[in-house]
């Protein structure tokens, strides 16, 4: 895997547990990146395996750590996922919200070209 399919791992990991739940909504939104990214399941399942126990600091860090070795048309379109991630299950967690914008900043990506590239995505399936 490429550090944006693993940034997107370690992201995407920590925008549905931001709330407190794992929606299966938001499962089903994850399987979909991972197809659409090349991620396979073997892989997602290999990451959930090697990050029970992490705290988030350490999963955060490491994500971000990967996002900023990506170029910034990556970062925007990982990014983009997550947004359109943090609106699957219908009801976009303030919690959510306050991790995606903290990433955004971290990762110094422009909030609105990300709302732009995630506008021109196909919506993630909710089933």
């Amino acid at each position: 895997m490429d550090n944006r399919q693993q940034a997107i791992l370690y992201l995407t990991y920590l925008l549905v547990y931001s709330d407190g739940e794992f929606a299966d909504k938001e499962r089903h939104g994850i399987k979909y990146i991972c197809q659409q990214e090349g991620i396979s399941e073997g892989e997602y399942e290999d990451f959930i395996n090697n990050s029970q126990g992490s705290s988030e600091r350490k999963l955060f860090e490491n994500g971000i750590d990967l996002i900023e070795k990506c170029s910034y048309e990556e970062r925007i379109s990982a990014f983009s996922w997550l947004y359109k991630l943090s609106e699957v299950d219908g009801k976009v967690h303030a919690k959510e919200v306050r991790f995606l914008l903290y990433s955004l900043r971290r990762a110094s990506v422009d909030f609105e070209e990300v709302k732009t590239v995630a506008q021109a995505m196909p919506n993630l399936p909710s089933n």
